[in-house]
């Protein structure tokens, strides 16, 4: 989280940079939302200290977990959707997430049968800083908000750790945990509402929010998908008028089926 700008002396050969010489160290933040802007509990994955992970269990509104190399895998990935995504829900939901192995292996969705009610839909690579909505208007608050502390930590002397060489250790795993809690906590959540409508996900389907999808505005890479997409609703609509068609032909053909049929036995 090291600062991408720092002050200096106008005209200054070389400007040093305060670090914990972890910059290299990282760990998974799983942020995920509903369309009416409720946040879900934050799910973080640090590398290995399975000890120290376990001892955080009982931070309240965040799930600590940990992986060999501090990514997500098929088996967080499990555990992410029974402690957060949860299965105490009546109604059928609608999960949208990117194409990364994690969430379209067999596993996955194996495990999304055993209750949840969820139907998943899957960002085709490349399309997730177009249609996903913490790429278009997330990550980048989100991040905003976690270097904050990290940049006001650095320049205090609280919550600080040293080596036996006098180095300085990089921030404390608690210490992380609480940066996240408090950067998620933010996030406005009328931003997050919006970002469903900014992706596609939650405009009007009769094409009235059109102009709210932001890969469909002028100057964007996908300006012309709003004629498309307006064409293809189109398209549906007389599929759909075709098909009530049939349907009343075929029920007018059964009335007039009885009618002759009573007709006959008004006869006998």
């Amino acid at each position: 989280m090291v600062a991408s700008t720092t002050v200096d002396t106008r005209g200054a050969r070389s400007v040093p940079l305060k670090t914990t010489g972890h910059e290299k160290s990282h760990l998974t933040v799983v942020l995920a939302a509903k369309a009416d802007g409720t946040k879900l509990k934050p799910y973080v994955v640090f590398k290995g200290s399975v000890r120290e992970v376990k001892a955080m269990q009982n931070i309240s509104g965040v799930v600590v977990a940990s992986s060999k190399n501090g990514w997500m895998n098929e088996d967080l990935t499990a555990d992410w959707l029974r402690k957060v995504v949860g299965k105490l829900n009546f109604g059928p939901r609608l999960l949208a997430w990117d194409s990364y192995r994690c969430h379209i292996s067999a596993a996955t969705k194996a495990e999304l049968k055993r209750g949840y009610n969820v139907t998943m839909a899957v960002i085709p690579g490349g399309c997730t800083k177009y249609i996903q909505a913490p790429d278009v208007m997330w990550n980048q608050p989100f991040k905003a908000s976690l270097h904050e502390p990290y940049d006001n930590w650095m320049a205090g002397d609280s919550d600080k750790e040293y080596t036996t060489g006098g180095n300085m250790r990089a921030p404390a795993r608690r210490l992380l945990v609480a940066w996240v809690l408090k950067a998620w906590d933010q996030l406005d959540a009328a931003l997050v509402k919006i970002s469903f409508k900014v992706c596609g996900l939650t405009v009007a389907a009769d094409g009235s929010e059109d102009h709210l999808i932001h890969c469909f505005k002028e100057g964007e890479p996908c300006a012309s998908g709003r004629e498309l997409l307006s064409q293809a609703r189109q398209g549906e609509l007389v599929e759909i008028g075709e098909g009530e068609e049939e349907e009343g032909d075929d029920e007018e053909e059964f009335n007039n089926k009885l009618v002759v049929e009573d007709d006959d036995d008004e006869d006998i």
